[in-house]
């Protein structure tokens, strides 16, 4: 019989009943002596009397039993809340006035045509294209911003180069409203790739996806992600918006 038997026997023999029973340092012994041989080469694995912590002895390493625990799954990383902005249900009536005044003018219909045509081309939501026109040039076929954009749609030469329509011929309502919506198909298949919105049309954008791209349009594509927006930017965003829910952005019927 080995030496350990007999220190087990003899633990038996000379430790009370109720103290095994009532002490896991007691059984935490037995245990060991009767698993580990005498060139202590196994790996022993027990219970405390309560049957709650399992135990890992590795005399190599420590003396001491070591308490193991399941490390608990890392929690998956919440997505970003993309912004939205608060978009008035009733215009103010500095818009009330604008809405007045524009239809009043041959001007608010008078590119319809071209805005349907191309809209239809690239996918775009038509009145989408009509309400950015308001916003920008309340339809003046000559406008020209500080920063040098120009015509119906406010489009920078380099922007129209890129989209291969030439910057003199920006004035020309034909030339303008096919590189801006032009520009804005190109917003959109970067905001699909980045969102992975493949096999949604362009017209089923969700609401926010919207305020992004028009964002962008104002103020360059890195704002279809940019979480915060400049003041200018979102007073725009919230004036193509509220064009967009108004009559002005509404087209006349096609000619059959």
């Amino acid at each position: 019989m080995h030496a350990s038997a007999y220190l087990a026997a003899a633990l038996v023999f000379a430790v009370p009943s109720s103290a095994l029973v009532n002490s896991p340092d007691t059984l935490l012994t037995l245990n060991t002596l009767q698993t580990f041989d005498r060139s202590g080469a196994e790996f022993g694995r027990f219970f405390d009397a309560g049957g709650h912590h399992a135990y890992l002895n590795v005399p190599e390493m420590s003396g001491k039993p070591e308490l193991v625990r399941s490390r608990p799954k890392p929690l998956p990383k919440a997505k970003p809340v993309p912004f939205v902005l608060e978009i008035p249900p009733v215009p103010p009536l500095p818009f009330e006035r604008t809405f007045n005044r524009l239809l009043g003018q041959h001007a608010t219909s008078g590119y319809d045509e071209l805005i349907r045509a191309y809209a239809q081309r690239l996918g775009l939501d038509a009145r989408l294209v009509k309400s950015v026109i308001t916003a920008e040039s309340e339809f003046t076929a000559r406008a020209k911003s500080p920063a040098g954009a120009l015509g119906l749609m406010q489009v920078m030469p380099a922007t129209a180069g890129n989209m291969g329509v030439s910057g003199k011929a920006l004035f020309e309502p034909e030339a303008n409203i096919r590189a801006g919506t032009a520009y804005m198909a190109h917003l959109f298949r970067r905001a699909w790739k980045k969102y992975h919105l493949r096999g949604v049309s362009f017209t089923s954008a969700p609401f926010w996806l919207i305020q992004r791209i028009v964002a962008a349009y104002n103020a360059g594509p890195r704002f279809l992600a940019h979480r915060r927006l400049y003041r200018q930017t979102r007073d725009y965003v919230r004036k193509v918006l509220l064009f967009y829910r108004s009559k002005v952005s509404e087209l006349r019927v096609a000619a059959s």
